[in-house]
């Protein structure tokens, strides 16, 4: 186990340090026996004193390490002796490689962390990647609750997918490419007892992640994110809401356009002045009044307590529908006739993808103040770690 270097500087006796210059510190060891390494021979004696720059201080006092190096009596061969602060091989020592590590859970660019420490980005990205695989235990594994989505990472391929846990909050997974060729690959990887153990998968409304599901998550129910569900909704009336808008004068249009958000949002949210301004919207259209009283109910199957309400909601939902003979509230209707099952799944669990979007804004951020990743396995380790690391947790567990 290594210490912490300032704390060994310390505790280090006045005699082993001396000043070279006012921001240079030349510094050894108390003289101790060393046993041979190679042949086990106690006969041992100081063969000479090397000199070491130590470097990855964030300060800019520059320390010496003068380590001395021991000769077997017996079979002749050399060693350096033992310490507590630094590897074998490695110019910084171990505590500040910790400190370096842990910079990088905060979403800024490895360059910063290098200029910060005075050493190059490579050494950085290198320090993370020995500091990750010595943390990594075993392979990714799924959990009871997952969730699939999309990002666009621009790392290698345009887009890659994040695969989340949603019982513990955790980030499963980054899978480097969206082709199903690569998707099916990396799932099937995982053991059929890993496969079989998911429960349920929070997907958007994309035939092919469900397709995926059903192929290779043999005992997994899909359901379907609320806020994608919800927007097909808001997508359809907003549709309606251009088309009136388009035959208004330059002044009304500007005030509908600016109105937009009092007509998505949900009317028992609504505060008197906006009830005033959607009454004074409906004025221009029944169509509009028309299309909002759906998009009302369709929300409100988001309300059901129980299955038999959902689908008596539902039948409610879809005679208004077809008696109201709107376009795009038809198309609403057809997938979610398509994908009935899949919502009520979502509505019943109460799970969605308000976590995993969350984490999509995070790489988003990290990719912008990074200007980017070309190295697919540098960005995919940089996620795990900043989504996974105990100190966000914990933060994230606080705000919960």
């Amino acid at each position: 186990m290594y210490e912490n270097f300032t704390m060994f500087l310390l505790k280090l006796p006045d005699t082993c340090k001396k000043f070279v210059t006012s921001d240079c510190i030349e510094f050894h060891l108390p003289r101790k026996h060393h046993d041979c390494p190679f042949c086990g021979s106690p006969y041992t004696y100081v063969h000479d004193y090397r000199k070491q720059n130590l470097c990855g201080f964030s300060t800019e006092t520059t320390y010496i390490y003068k380590r001395r190096r021991y000769r077997c009596q017996d079979c002749g061969k050399t060693f350096s002796e033992s310490n507590s602060f630094i590897e074998r091989y490695q110019h910084t020592p171990c505590s500040e490689i910790e400190h370096i590590v842990q910079e990088l859970a905060d979403p800024v660019p490895s360059s910063l962390i290098a200029h910060r420490h005075g050493i190059s980005t490579t050494t950085v990205m290198r320090h993370f990647a020995r500091a990750a695989k010595k943390g990594t235990a075993s392979e990714p594994s799924l959990s009871t609750v997952i969730s699939l989505d999309e990002f666009r990472g621009n790392a290698g391929a345009k887009f890659q997918v994040v695969v989340n846990d949603l019982q513990y909050r955790k980030c499963c997974d980054i899978i480097d490419d969206r082709s199903a060729a690569t998707l099916y690959d990396k799932i099937r990887n995982y053991p059929l007892a890993d496969r079989a153990n998911v429960e349920l998968v929070s997907i958007d409304l994309s035939p092919f992640f469900r397709k995926l599901v059903e192929e290779c998550l043999p005992n997994a129910q899909i359901a379907a994110d609320k806020f994608h569900a919800v927007r097909l909704a808001n997508d359809a009336l907003d549709s309606i809401r251009k088309e009136v808008q388009a035959g208004l004068d330059p002044s009304q249009r500007k005030w509908f356009k600016n109105s937009r958000r009092t007509l998505l949002k949900r009317e028992q949210k609504l505060i008197p002045k906006e009830h005033i301004n959607l009454s004074r919207m409906f004025s221009f259209s029944e169509k509009l009044a028309h299309a909002h009283a759906l998009k009302e109910e369709y929300c409100r199957l988001f309300d059901s307590t129980d299955r038999a309400d959902f689908k008596e909601r539902l039948r409610r939902f879809k005679e208004h529908v077809l008696a109201a003979g709107i376009a795009p509230f038809q198309r609403v209707l057809k997938t979610l006739e398509e994908w009935k099952e899949e919502i009520w799944n979502g509505i019943r669990t109460g799970y969605n993808n308000g976590f995993t979007e969350g984490c999509n804004n995070t790489i988003k951020v990290l990719k912008r103040v990074c200007y980017g990743f070309r190295n697919f396995e540098n960005f995919r380790r940089r996620i795990l770690y900043m989504l996974n690391n105990e100190a966000r947790q914990s933060r994230r567990t606080k705000v919960a």
